[in-house]
């Protein structure tokens, strides 16, 4: 164990680059938003200071409205993904970004780091632009005040998810013209999303693009608005995460305006998101007014948020044991009708998803968390910091030295 955290340590050391850590050489070159939360997390229990300084250089590509970037394109002369600032074509602050956001960890990985190092004045200084972001989802990706929704599959952090498929289904993408950065071999042609979901991706870019990215006028035209239950269950934790850090403050009246966010926001997912057939908590598509049934590991890491009631718990469990964890590895991040055991967010284990898993169930089902835990580790001390594993075979797939898979060993063996 000593080796391999000494070879974790490695590999963030080698993709950090000035303030921030890319996900991994071989395909991600800039720095990723929900990517850089669970790196935090990781270096608070080896290099505090590097921790710190990932979460302050991603807050500091935010945008004046709190929308937090993607991706933060510190160096532009970075090859090798697609699509690159040119097709996003947006800057803040001088600095180019994507137009999109993604679920919002790096709210939970601030008190994280903040718990582990009593930093106040890292506290402090994150604490207004924790508030600004988090009150943009409200404000601006929110139909009730409650559930907040995304407006491009990449916002989920899993891309090309079967229960996203129908909705999907319903862009007409014409033939857009672009050049894919990301196929750069076989394996990586049956592991990555296909065309069909490229197409669709590129659209829905374009698309905010021609609309100079503001948030209104996507909301009139955009096909795709839904109402994700992993970016909501992540979302309740940040609200309930922000809560804490008011305290730690001294803010009671901050703290308890979160709190309140939190719970409401929480009764409302357990009321639509929640599906009796699949005893599971799915997305729901704004557009077209309906559920996206879909047995997913993003229904079961609404535990990280504390999501569901006790029945609902109860049947959550009855469905993760009887569904997800037959496999030799736990956990796939799909099971069911589309899944795919290789292909990216459609079947594989993913160490991020599982990480949220194993915390949202640690206080639930400690023998089922310790599973997952033991199966994760088991995963990156026999096949290394891959991307993403068979659940299987426990092969690797996607890139090799992979940041969040080191970062969160690093967090998984730090006691």
């Amino acid at each position: 164990m000593t080796d391999l955290r000494a070879a974790a340590e490695e590999v963030l050391a080698s993709n950090r680059r000035d303030g921030y850590t890319i996900p991994s050489p071989k395909l991600y070159p800039y720095q990723w938003n929900w990517d850089s939360g669970f790196v935090a997390i990781g270096l608070a229990t080896v290099d505090p200071a590097a921790a710190k300084a990932e979460l302050r250089s991603l807050f500091e590509g935010m945008w004046d409205t709190g929308m937090l970037p993607h991706i933060v394109f510190w160096d532009e002369s970075a090859e090798g993904y697609f699509p690159g600032p040119t097709e996003w074509d947006v800057r803040t602050g001088g600095v180019a970004t994507s137009g999109i956001t993604q679920p919002p960890i790096a709210v939970t990985a601030v008190r994280e780091v903040f718990e582990r190092t009593g930093d106040e004045a890292f506290r402090d200084a994150l604490l207004p632009a924790l508030e600004t972001h988090l009150t943009w989802w409200v404000e601006e990706r929110s139909v009730d005040g409650d559930l907040v929704y995304v407006r491009h599959p990449w916002e989920t952090g899993m891309d090309d998810s079967p229960p996203m498929d129908a909705a999907l289904e319903e862009i007409d993408p014409g033939n857009p013209e672009y050049e894919r950065e990301d196929l750069t071999d076989e394996s990586a042609t049956q592991e990555r999303p296909t065309d069909w979901y490229y197409d669709r991706f590129v659209y829905l870019v374009r698309q905010g693009r021609a609309a100079d990215w503001d948030e209104a006028a996507i909301r009139e035209e955009c096909p795709f608005l839904v109402e994700d239950v992993l970016t909501n269950s992540l979302f309740v934790r940040a609200c309930d995460d922000l809560a804490a850090l008011y305290d730690s403050a001294g803010d009671d009246d901050r703290a308890a305006a979160w709190r309140e966010q939190a719970a409401s926001s929480r009764e409302r997912a357990r009321e639509r998101l929640w599906n009796d057939d699949l005893n599971n908590f799915v997305a729901y598509d704004r557009v077209n007014d309906r559920q996206l049934p879909g047995n997913s590991i993003a229904g079961l890491v609404s535990t990280f948020g504390d999501v569901p009631d006790a029945e609902q718990r109860e049947r959550l469990l009855d469905n993760l044991r009887e569904n997800f964890l037959p496999y030799a590895y736990a956990t796939p991040t799909y099971v069911g009708d589309g899944m795919d055991l290789d292909r990216y967010w459609r079947g594989p284990v993913w160490i991020n998803t599982n990480w949220l898993l194993e915390r949202g169930l640690r206080d639930v089902d400690a023998a089922i968390a310790d599973r997952i835990r033991r199966d994760s580790l088991s995963l990156l001390e026999s096949n290394g910091f891959q991307e993403y594993f068979n659940p299987e075979t426990g092969d690797g797939r996607g890139s090799d030295r992979f940041s969040w898979s080191a970062a969160l060993y690093l967090d998984w063996t730090s006691d």
